[in-house]
Parts: structure tokens; sequence; C-alpha cells
């Protein structure tokens, strides 16, 4: 089995907050085309949806972002970790559903319009997986036990 890589608080911060401040300048330069270069009705409507889900994007990586903070504490500081994991995925399968009409709408095919009469049961079965998923993850490597001769493997760099 192998190992996950543990990256520090100042990484998750730094790597997040680019990724917030590029996704927000992709955003601008495409708000730009769409005003002034490019006026198709298509790039026109996944422009809007981009803009009117920029809140919910950005609530998604502050909430993914705080769990994968506790996630990188040690046991059992990281605890809440799978909570926030947990909420954050079900803002994602509630973005999906928000692409899946936008594609319908675009597209004139309902057929993708099938999961909202079920969507009810989704989000708690997305989350008490994602849930039960980051519990059992916390529980196996905290009773992960490793002999000295392990440690000083890699220490020196042997696997």
């Amino acid at each position: 089995m192998t190992e996950r890589t543990q990256q520090s608080i100042a990484g998750i911060l730094l790597s997040r907050i680019v990724g917030i401040i590029v996704f927000l300048i992709l955003l601008g330069l495409l708000n730009i085309l769409a005003e002034s270069v490019l006026h198709g009705a298509i790039f026109q409507q996944v422009v809007a949806f981009l803009n009117a889900n920029v809140w919910l994007l950005i609530l998604i990586t502050v909430i993914l972002l705080i769990g994968e903070l506790f996630g990188a504490l040690v046991f059992p500081l990281n605890l809440p970790a799978p909570i926030f994991s947990a909420i954050g995925s079900v803002f994602i399968v509630l973005f999906i559903f928000r692409v899946f009409d936008l594609a319908a709408t675009i597209s004139g095919v309902a057929v993708l319009r099938i999961f909202e009469s079920f969507a009810y049961l989704i989000y708690p079965l997305v989350f008490l997986v994602v849930l039960i998923g980051g519990y059992i993850t916390i529980a196996v490597e905290s009773g992960r036990v490793h002999s000295p001769e392990e440690e000083g493997f890699r220490r020196e760099g042997k696997p």
C-alpha cells in the first residue's frame, strides 16, 4: 500500500490561492472575449453560467481547502477533515448537476435532466460515502505502527 504524501499547510494554502487567482483571471479573460471578440450564443451561455456559479466554485474551493488543511494535521487534529470533504463533495455534485442542466439547455436533450428527480437521494449518499471513506482512511493511517528499522530506512531514502 502506498503512503499519502503530506503537504505542508503553507504549500496547501499557496497552491489553492494561486488556483483561485488563476481561475478568476481566466474568467475575467473569458468575459472580455465574450463582450468584445466572440459573440457565439453557446460561448455567451457558458460564460454567463460560470459568472453565475463563480461564488459556488469559490465556496467549494474554500470548503475543500479547509478539509485539506485539517487532513494535513496529525491524528486526532485531522478528524474534522472528512466532514469538510463530504460537504465539499456535495457541492461538487450540485455543480455537476448544474453543468448537466446547462448542457441540456444548450443541446436541447432533456435526458441530462434525469438526475434532478432523484438528486435528493444522491446528495446524502455522496456525503455518507465520502465521510465514511475519510474516516476509514484516518483509521488506517493512524493505526499504522512503524518499527524503528522502517523509520531508519525512510530517513536513509530506502524503500
